[in-house]
């Protein structure tokens, strides 16, 4: 059985990476190794069927039937949930498609893709377009997402050029921009609003070995 992955709190760019692994490798099925970020959720209960078709949840996974474990957005140990528990077998294949730097944390894949761009999609991107593949347009969407999210909407500064050439390709591919404006907010809501009021109140700066280091807090009675 192949399987794609990506890291716990999975957001759109997770998520897009993981329908465009599907496409890369259209036997795996693709299982969250635990909960998504409150965007993700909310769109994937309205998403097109070919959206969430191949979504299976982790709970009806056998996971020693894994033959090969296909990760997207991340390659730490730490940030896979329960699928590192089967990282030591012998026979289990492991593919990566990350995006970020590398830390002492990292998976050793047996094929590995990695640039450091300013979203995992752009990297997809990439190897779609090298292999002849094109999404369609909802999935081509999504992958919209993922790249508006990682990089602000193209004003991080970890945007590169390579982000903006992908999602070139991927309106040309009939990705719908209204559906990415809708889902894609960064509007605080007015609990983070108060958290972040608290955060900037309580912040306390100090010098160790000459770095600046910032220590700040907030309390909520509820969640946020």
């Amino acid at each position: 059985m192949d399987i794609i992955t990506t890291h716990i709190q999975a957001d759109f760019d997770a998520t897009a990476s993981m329908l465009a692994a599907k496409l890369l490798h259209p036997d795996a099925i693709l299982v969250f190794p635990g909960s998504q970020e409150k965007g993700v959720r909310d769109y994937l209960m309205t998403a097109p069927k070919s959206i969430v078709a191949d979504m299976v949840k982790l709970k009806t996974i056998d996971l020693e039937a894994v033959e090969r474990l296909i990760i997207v957005d991340t390659r730490q140990v730490s940030r896979i949930g329960p699928f590192v528990d089967i990282l030591g077998r012998d026979n289990l294949e492991i593919v990566i498609y990350d995006h970020h730097p590398p830390s002492p944390d990292d998976i050793k894949g047996h094929q590995v893709f990695c640039r450091e761009l300013g979203s995992n999609v752009a990297l997809m991107v990439e190897e779609l377009s090298s292999r002849g593949i094109a999404p369609g347009p909802p999935v081509a969407t999504l992958m919209a997402m993922g790249i508006y999210e990682d990089t602000g909407s193209l004003l991080f500064p970890s945007t590169t050029p390579e982000d903006c050439q992908s999602l070139a390709k991927l309106l040309a591919w009939g990705a719908d921009l209204n559906t990415v404006a809708r889902m894609v907010s960064r509007e605080l809501s007015p609990e983070q609003v108060d958290v972040l009021d608290q955060l900037i109140k309580n912040g306390r700066s100090l010098q160790i070995h000459g770095i600046n280091i910032l220590f700040t807090r907030s309390v909520s009675s509820a969640y946020v």
